[in-house]
């Protein structure tokens, strides 16, 4: 495991126990037992220092709304920057790219998951967010779809037509048939009216409005319904999630269409707000493990405020909120060129950039805080790219003037703060999808329990007797053992008493969170 790395082999000096009443016990035939262990930091199931993000990360006017619209709903800041910057890869996507090397760029979409648990109205973040989308799509089709209903008229009338001659043609009739062929070769179905983003959808509809809006599409949603049914819900549990592994860097797929197939390289942004229940359902499903799909998303999971809100919050002011909407319509407004505008980076970025490449491959190592979750660390440095494309785009309203260091320093200050949210879920994933580690988390809360510093093999085995058999839980002990939860077992001399030391430095920590 990643964190497990930092555990070191336990010195066998011995000095005073902390915590232990006495040093020192006496077995059945009056042998002196020594209860003294230096003890190394213990590495506890569920102990992280979830970060959050910093409220000036975002250019204005997003950083003023995220501000006001965190305070207005009394909900974590981070869901908000997290969820703006959904939205403004929903604008840019398919634009631009960050160009590194003449054969390396990072696109500009962005695989997103926030957990909360429910009541923190998830809903309404998102709802307020994704406002400026949603009218603009709504304007757009008001605008376009007079026509399109017009083209679409001559399209069905022109192939009904080509239907009716080709009724009537005649195996001797080349001439008809080239006819024929050559109406078909200039018959075009009018473009679908645009289509921003999706709240849900199978692999199929996906493909569809893949082919539909030119390769590109946005999932935004507060429900977690999209992962069961991609991984086969409704389909037996067959699953084919090619289109979302393809979709987050722009991969080659091929799509199957009724009379014929449609190559594209797509983009899908993803973001989803869910309960962290979610988190815990995905480390069951094994349509996804393996597959770099988990991999691909920045999590987050953000402190509730809930049981600290006064339910008083200022409401926005309607310039502040008009200001972010013309903001995001403005992004939107910006054409899509056949080949993305290249972004470049800065002397200061590109060497800001490299530092950071640098610390997080030296995370990556075995012992490091990312050891746990190298799949996803090893993407990290191009979310970075993604993320300062994103705020440099929206910072100077489409300019494709090289990315610098303040932005770069702000992308940084968003991939690291992330960090720690990411180990947790993937910490969860292997204490769900392992039930060794599960079981020994058990064993330790009710060594906790206890509130002892020295607890012996038979009190644990007696608490578990309807659970697990003795091998089991000795074997549960050493994993406790490897974290520097307990020590190593301890015989007492001339009798069968197998005792353990509880970590002081462990216990002291239970005390403070109590």
């Amino acid at each position: 495991m990643g964190k497990m790395g930092n555990i070191a082999k336990k010195s066998r000096e011995r000095k005073e126990f902390e915590g232990c009443s006495s040093r020192e016990s006496s077995g059945k035939n009056g042998n002196i037992v020594d209860f003294s262990q230096e003890w190394d930091d213990p590495v506890f199931f569920d102990d992280f220092m979830l970060e959050d993000i910093p409220d000036d990360v975002l250019p204005s006017p997003f950083r003023e709304f995220a501000s006001a619209l965190s305070e207005r709903l009394e909900t974590p800041q981070s869901a908000t920057i997290l969820c703006i910057l959904s939205v403004l890869a929903t604008a840019l996507q398919n634009k631009f790219v960050v160009q590194i090397e003449n054969d390396y760029a990072e696109p500009l979409n962005l695989y997103m998951m926030v957990a909360m648990p429910p009541a923190n109205r998830k809903s309404a973040i998102l709802k307020s967010c994704i406002k400026p989308i949603v009218a603009y799509e709504i304007k757009q089709r008001e605008v376009l779809e007079p026509q399109y209903k017009k083209d679409l008229s001559i399209f069905l009338s022109q192939r009904k037509l080509i239907e009716n001659e080709r009724k009537k043609l005649s195996a001797d009739n080349q001439e008809a048939i080239e006819a024929i062929a050559e109406k078909e070769v200039l018959l075009f179905e009018p473009p679908a009216l645009p289509k921003l983003f999706l709240t849900d959808a199978t692999t199929e509809s996906l493909a569809s409005a893949l082919c539909e809006q030119g390769g590109k599409i946005s999932i935004i949603t507060d429900e977690g319904g999209i992962l069961d049914t991609c991984s086969g819900l409704y389909t037996g549990g067959l699953s084919n999630i090619d289109v979302l592994l393809k979709g987050w860097d722009g991969g080659n797929l091929c799509i199957k269409r009724r009379d014929h197939e449609v190559y594209l390289s797509p983009l899908i942004t993803i973001f989803m707000i869910v309960q962290p229940v979610i988190f815990e359902n995905m480390a069951k499903n094994r349509n996804f493990i393996g597959k770099g799909f988990y991999e691909r998303f920045l999590f987050c999971e953000p402190s509730s405020k809930i049981g600290y809100r006064t339910h008083q919050g200022q409401a926005i002011p309607l310039k502040l909120t008009k200001s972010y909407e013309e903001a995001v319509t403005e992004l939107l407004k910006i054409p899509t060129p056949r080949s993305p505008a290249k972004i470049r980076l800065s002397k200061v970025a590109s060497s800001l950039w490299a530092e950071f490449q640098n610390k997080v491959e030296k995370d990556l190592r075995k012992g490091g805080k990312m050891e746990i979750c190298q799949g996803w660390g090893g993407k990290l440095c191009g979310q970075c790219l993604r993320l300062a494309g994103l705020l440099h785009i929206a910072r100077y309203k489409g300019n494709s003037t090289p990315i610098n260091g303040d932005t770069m320093r702000d992308a940084i200050k968003v991939s690291s703060c992330l960090i720690s949210h990411a180990t947790k879920i993937f910490d969860n994933f292997i204490l769900s999808s392992d039930l060794r580690i599960k079981e020994a988390s058990v064993i330790w809360a009710t060594i906790q329990s206890f509130q002892k510093p020295v607890v012996s093999q038979r009190e644990i085995v007696y608490a578990f007797r309807h659970k697990l058999c003795a091998d089991q839980i000795k074997e549960r002990l050493e994993i406790l053992i490897e974290r520097n939860l307990i020590s190593e077992p301890i015989k007492v001399p001339g009798s069968k008493v197998v005792n353990y030391l509880v970590n002081p430095k462990a216990q002291r920590k239970n005390d403070d969170n109590a």
